[in-house]
């Protein structure tokens, strides 16, 4: 090669298929870029949604149950109720008074351990219905095994309940506990006395949302029963 001749040309690969595509890298880092783009788009509209989500939630009127001086419950419309009583509500919502715990307690006990002949068609269902699935569940099975129904049906029988004590054991925020003392007698189609005995109950009732089938926001989720003996003689 003398002085005068060219510089040597220097060729370069062509990476790309024609000399000005760019290496195979840098379409790889553009090509994740517009996924990032994409990704980032996603996220914030699935933000969005949980925004509107909430803020409905938020705006929905509260459920409204009026409670009588005897403690029944009755569901009452949202779009029945006044501004003001919803207005109220919102700033009064707490738990199950006493008193509606006490009512809600004995009307479940009256329809499950009074059953006579008269009531067990409507009794029961009404019982049952005042339960949680995993005690209704089981217990509506082994009556339709024992055809407790038609036994009842067929034995003419009417019995009558005395509360003696019903006791509010212990409260928390999901749960409450009572306790209750029965004297049950039972009397045949003529009025004649069959039997009498006394029972020593104890319910364990979950506190759950007020809806138009619990109007007291309780069902029975435990219960425990055992014959207790005569009742004592008070001392003069």
């Amino acid at each position: 090669m003398t002085a005068d001749s060219p510089p040597p040309r220097v060729l370069f690969p062509d990476v790309g298929g024609t000399p000005r595509s760019p290496p195979a890298i840098w379409a790889a880092m553009v090509q994740q870029g517009r996924w990032k783009s994409w990704a980032l788009v996603l996220a914030f509209g699935v933000c969005v949604l949980e925004a509107l989500v909430a803020l409905r939630l938020a705006s929905r009127p509260p459920d409204v149950v009026l409670v009588a001086p005897d403690g029944r419950g009755t569901y009452v419309s949202a779009s029945v109720a006044g501004e003001a009583l919803l207005r109220f509500l919102r700033e009064q919502r707490q738990l199950p008074s006493d008193v509606t715990v006490l009512h809600f307690t004995r009307t479940f006990a009256q329809t499950f351990f009074g059953l006579d002949a008269a009531t067990a068609e409507t009794a029961f269902p009404q019982a049952l219905a005042m339960m949680t699935p995993a005690l209704r569940d089981p217990l509506a099975r082994n009556a339709t095994e024992t055809k407790l129904l038609e036994g009842l049906r067929a034995s003419g029988t009417r019995v009558s309940l005395v509360f003696e004590a019903v006791d509010l054991l212990e409260q928390t925020e999901s749960a409450v506990r009572v306790r209750l003392v029965l004297r049950r007698r039972t009397e045949g189609t003529d009025g004649r006395p069959l039997s009498e005995d006394r029972l020593q109950v104890e319910v364990l009732e979950w506190i759950i949302p007020r809806t138009p089938a619990h109007p007291d926001g309780l069902v029975v989720g435990q219960l425990q029963s055992r014959a207790l003996g005569p009742e004592p003689a008070h001392a003069p």
